[in-house]
């Protein structure tokens, strides 16, 4: 649901103040206007559903749904509600960039895209990771990733397979979604109605896919919402998940977060502009090579 801001001005003036008094309109461009207020009929704002700078997250009540045969229980999380768009991701990265994170990487306004405001893309996983610390730091929270075992320092640069145990799960940053953490997102949760795709069982009202995305990715939130109010966990872009791709689920059978030890990838779930409508199911799943930067693969972070 969009947001509405009611603005609402009072003015106690006289006429003969009011035909005297001037507003200063400054214009994105650098330039200004200058107006009496006696000429102006009607004011309006035109206010942006989607916050370029911050994070609207979901709140996702924890529950238990079948990951492929094993029932799986998912604590509770909050979820964005948009994938992490290009305006999101480059405002942290310049401020990461004078913090410590020396090389995070520029990323960009998804693939061929259609208008502003389209989920980042060609971000690898280890860019991704080290920018949610960043992030969490950047907004006052405490980062989950770290170099090693011993929990003394942040991951801020380079490319390193962290594992489990290096990261601070119990931190209050961001983080990436377990695998099944964004199914159970994807489903609706609780308040799931067993859809296909994720809010609908008609891919066209909820998911832009090969069928008529144009192959091109599109500005986040246009398509509907699921169940919990989430947009775009089928198609647009893949969402990059924390664990290493293996049988499905690994690591238990609450909040499983993968297997232990390094693989070969790191999963990826929700399909993309570039896929056809059996890749865009709740259900399906990929494995991506996280040193890969694509075009269509994008990511949206969890916070405990």
């Amino acid at each position: 649901m969009k947001r509405l801001i009611l603005f609402v001005i009072i003015l106690s003036l006289s006429n003969s103040v009011i035909a005297q008094t001037k507003m200063i309109i400054n214009k994105n461009n650098g330039t200004s206007d200058s107006l009496n207020l006696s000429d102006i009929k009607s004011i309006t704002f035109k206010i942006s559903s989607v916050q370029p700078f911050t994070h609207d997250m979901v709140s996702v009540t924890g529950g238990t749904f079948t990951a492929g045969t094993t029932p799986v229980t998912i604590s509770s999380f909050k979820i964005d509600k948009y994938a992490v768009t290009y305006d999101l991701w480059t405002n942290v990265v310049n401020w990461g960039l004078t913090h410590g994170y020396t090389d995070l990487t520029s990323g960009q306004n998804g693939y061929n895209p259609v208008g502003s405001n389209n989920p980042v893309t060609n971000v690898n996983w280890y860019d991704v990771v080290k920018w949610c610390n960043a992030c969490s730091e950047k907004d006052g929270f405490s980062p989950l990733y770290y170099t090693d075992s011993t929990q003394t320092t942040i991951y801020k640069t380079g490319q390193i397979d962290i594992n489990i145990t290096a990261v601070k799960w119990t931190a209050n940053g961001y983080r990436l979604p377990t695998e099944c953490e964004y199914e159970f997102a994807a489903r609706g949760g609780n308040q799931t109605k067993g859809y296909t795709y994720s809010g609908s069982n008609n891919i066209d009202s909820v998911a832009w896919y090969f069928g008529n995305s144009g192959n091109s990715t599109h500005p986040v939130g246009q398509k509907g919402a699921n169940e919990l109010g989430i947009y775009d966990m089928s198609g647009n872009v893949w969402g990059r998940c924390w664990d290493w791709y293996s049988i499905y689920p690994s690591g238990g059978t609450t909040d499983p977060k993968g297997p232990s030890t390094k693989q070969t990838n790191r999963s990826i779930r929700g399909g993309s502009a570039s896929n056809d409508g059996s890749w865009e199911r709740v259900s399906a799943r990929l494995d991506n090579d996280p040193n890969n930067r694509n075009g269509f693969v994008g990511f949206r972070c969890v916070k405990n």
